[in-house]
């Protein structure tokens, strides 16, 4: 399921963009996570607040165009996370699928997945103001 949001930010984007960065493995801004153990450079393995299910992830940041890629491997996801900053706003891509017995609740864990995202960005960016702009 394919999910684009834009989250406002009033940080200039190369400071938001770093603080994003820096706060990608940490539980208590990215809440959906019980604990994210680094494996390398880019991959991680993540146990998920879903079922406490082991999701491995290949997490790469691109400098060029401020984005942070989050890919799945092995787990009960499949699909990428993307945020990318512009000026004056963070956005979020994703195409996420649940596998196997859990696909029919693809729409449900989505939408569950985009709050949680928004609640960290909030966390992150205190001053920002709310905004609904789910396309």
């Amino acid at each position: 399921m394919r999910v684009y949001y834009e989250f406002p930010v009033s940080e200039q984007p190369d400071d938001a963009f770093q603080k994003l960065f820096e706060s990608i493995d940490d539980t208590q801004i990215w809440r959906g996570h019980i604990e994210i153990k680094k494996l390398d450079q880019n991959n991680r393995e993540s146990i998920l607040a879903f079922r406490n299910k082991r999701q491995l992830e290949w997490v790469g940041r691109r400098k060029e165009d401020l984005s942070i890629v989050i890919k799945y491997g092995e787990g009960p996801l499949k699909g990428y996370q993307t945020f990318q900053v512009f000026q004056e706003k963070i956005l979020i891509k994703m195409d996420i699928k649940l596998k196997g017995f859990w696909y029919p609740f693809t729409r449900f864990a989505v939408s569950h997945i985009l709050e949680g995202e928004i609640n960290a960005l909030q966390r992150l960016f205190p001053s920002a103001p709310l905004q609904e702009n789910i396309i």
